[in-house]
């Protein structure tokens, strides 16, 4: 009896040692647990929906050919709206009690700052956010690698493209007045700045509305020649439309994070011209990466419509996948950290090399400026096109 007593103890403590191999958090021996808070409901639920899509794309064709190093990716996702004060209890019971490893492409920056001071006290890593704030790049944070090209990069690209090619020099700036906005108006001011200018205008408008009259009407006074917009596709297309209505008509740029399909589709026969920064290729080009994308993507969620929002979910779920395996057997946070790190020109099929270090934790530092012509997003070659 003693013996069959101490043979259960053995054989339990053995199930129990091999079913979770490390003591780290959200990793066993056949899975890693990755979470994600973001917006699925609301007016800005288009982005996180379509990043979250693109994520689960690419951890599929992992899991379905074993995983890494013999994990398979879970993803666990909760709903914040885009809003802080949801996003905060969501991520404290991710690491908490779901217990993650990390997370992965949360949408948006008054969200992804909010988490911030849980990301730095909790260690956990915070790998390929939905906003390209420079509050999350600049000073380095050890447990947050970002994907994506910074907002301060795509509005320098603008401003070089209408000052220094186009020689305009009356510039406004329309925002959302919270964190997001403010980065941008910042990088804005900034790239003005260089070149001996600043903005002639701006105006504002709140997060999860699309109440742009006020803001449009201090902007329009001041008559700019280019307006930075800084916002989600329903405001920054409610701005243009009414806009143009009234007969101003300003080349208008918009940065990344508004979710360029959506506003292309909003705008209708109103967005020729209109100009969208990107940070990654369109989803119709022909990189080896961006056709993997679409065939996986039809093959998983046939119902989902290429666009730049899942690509970059796909892309930046690419390179954190190269990260795990870098990691290798023995993955720890600490080690993951590590092993980005040694990050050099990685070459993920959409020519633009990745790279990272323990100074740089911004892997793409590519902008790809865009404007639509004829219903469809063209590559800017020439800024003098525009005109």
């Amino acid at each position: 009896m003693v013996n069959r007593l101490f043979a259960i103890v053995i054989a339990s403590v053995f199930v129990l040692f091999s079913s979770s191999v490390f003591a780290e958090d959200g990793v066993k021996n056949d899975q890693i647990l990755v979470g994600m808070s973001t917006v699925l409901s609301g007016p800005a639920s288009f982005l996180g929906t379509s990043f979250k899509t693109g994520t689960e794309t690419y951890i599929k064709k992992i899991n379905e050919e074993g995983g890494v190093n013999g994990r398979k990716i879970k993803l666990i996702a909760y709903d914040d709206g885009y809003e802080p004060s949801k996003a905060v209890p969501n991520v404290n019971k991710l690491i908490n009690e779901d217990k993650v490893f990390c997370l992965l492409g949360n949408v948006g920056t008054p969200t992804a700052m909010a988490i911030k001071p849980i990301i730095t006290k909790e260690q956990v890593p915070f790998y390929g956010p939905f906003t390209g704030a420079e509050p999350l790049r600049s000073p380095v944070v050890k447990y947050i690698l970002n994907y994506r090209a910074s907002y301060y990069q795509e509005t320098e690209e603008f401003i070089k493209g209408m000052v220094d090619v186009l020689g305009l020099k009356k510039v406004g700036v329309f925002y959302q007045d919270d964190a997001y906005g403010r980065v941008v108006l910042e990088g804005a001011k900034i790239a003005l700045k260089k070149r001996g200018l600043e903005p002639v205008a701006t105006g504002t408008y709140q997060r999860n509305t699309e109440n742009i009259d006020a803001g449009l009407t201090s902007i329009m006074k001041e008559k700019p020649e280019a307006v930075v917009m800084v916002g989600t596709y329903g405001a920054c297309a409610k701005f243009i439309i009414e806009g143009k209505k009234k007969g101003f008509n300003p080349i208008y740029m918009n940065v990344s994070f508004v979710g360029a399909d959506k506003l292309l589709e909003l705008l209708g026969s109103k967005g020729d011209g209109v100009v969208v920064t990107q940070v990654v290729p369109p989803p119709t080009s022909d990189f080896s990466s961006v056709k993997e994308y679409r065939t996986l993507l039809a093959k998983h969620f046939p119902g989902s419509k290429p666009n730049f929002v899942s690509l970059e979910g796909f892309l930046a779920s690419k390179v954190f996948v190269d990260i795990l395996k870098r990691a290798g057997k023995d993955l720890t946070r600490e080690s993951f950290i590590k092993a980005a790190e040694t990050i050099k020109n990685l070459d993920i099929g959409i020519g633009n090399k990745i790279s990272f270090s323990d100074k740089n934790h911004q892997g793409s530092q590519k902008v790809y400026p865009t404007f639509i012509k004829n219903g469809e997003y063209k590559l800017i070659e020439d800024w003098k096109s525009l005109k």
